[in-house]
């Protein structure tokens, strides 16, 4: 109350062309008035005296969501929001006994986990790129030495004004050593899409030390099929 900060309590999504089937889409007929069931995920949520629930309905979700193949403009007639309702408990309806916990596992840190989040705009083409690191650290067994870490990599690229623009981009690194040994795993993979089909490409590189024992590449065309 008395302030612009809101809460994301729930959320949920329909591509509208699965409105009456997922398994057999229907394509939308421009300025034709459809029914349709949205259902959020479900959740145990307690609003606070004085607050008030707002529902926000959007054509986009980038990058949660692929977008269509072009823009799209909804209008919105009627709507009702069914919103069950749980009677105030006067306890816990369940009680469980203390937990038993084993004993810690035994590590030393060798790489600290961090991460960052970062958003660039392109003031000359206007590109948008939201980049994720997602730094896991690394971190040895003290009872048998092995040391394990991972990286992961997402860049999520697209213009406000084109949907076929989209790209998302991941790389992962996967590491393991012990005793003077070492391999680690490079594995990438990029989807972008056309007004048709969707085209991914991924590739795997396995590495003994810094030599290259293994790599394959993965191409492949899925069609969109209204989505």
């Amino acid at each position: 109350p008395g302030t612009s900060a809101s809460e994301l309590i729930s959320y949920g999504v329909l591509n509208l062309t699965h409105r009456n089937s997922h398994e057999f889409p229907e394509a939308l007929v421009p300025g034709e008035t459809v029914s349709v069931r949205v259902v959020l995920d479900q959740c145990a949520y307690r609003v606070p005296a004085g607050h008030r629930l707002r529902v926000a309905v959007s054509n986009a979700y980038w990058p949660a969501i692929w977008p269509s193949p072009e823009p799209v403009q909804l209008t919105l007639s009627t709507a009702t929001l069914n919103l069950p309702l749980r009677p105030l408990a006067t306890g816990d309806e369940v009680t469980f006994a203390e937990p038993e916990g084993a004993t810690p596992w035994a590590t030393e840190t060798i790489r600290a986990a961090n991460s960052e989040r970062h958003v660039d705009r392109d003031e000359k083409t206007g590109m948008v790129t939201l980049s994720i690191v997602d730094d896991f650290g690394e971190v040895r067994d003290l009872a048998h030495r092995l040391a394990n870490g991972s990286i992961a990599r997402e860049t999520w690229t697209i213009h406000p004004d084109d949907p076929l623009s989209a790209s998302g981009k991941t790389h992962w690194t996967q590491t393991l050593s012990r005793n003077g040994w070492s391999v680690r795993t490079e594995t990438t993979a990029e989807m972008r899409s056309d007004a048709q089909n969707f085209i991914v490409s991924a590739r795997i590189e396995a590495y003994e030390d810094e030599t290259l024992v293994f790599e394959r590449n993965f191409e492949e065309k899925v069609p969109r099929a209204l989505l």
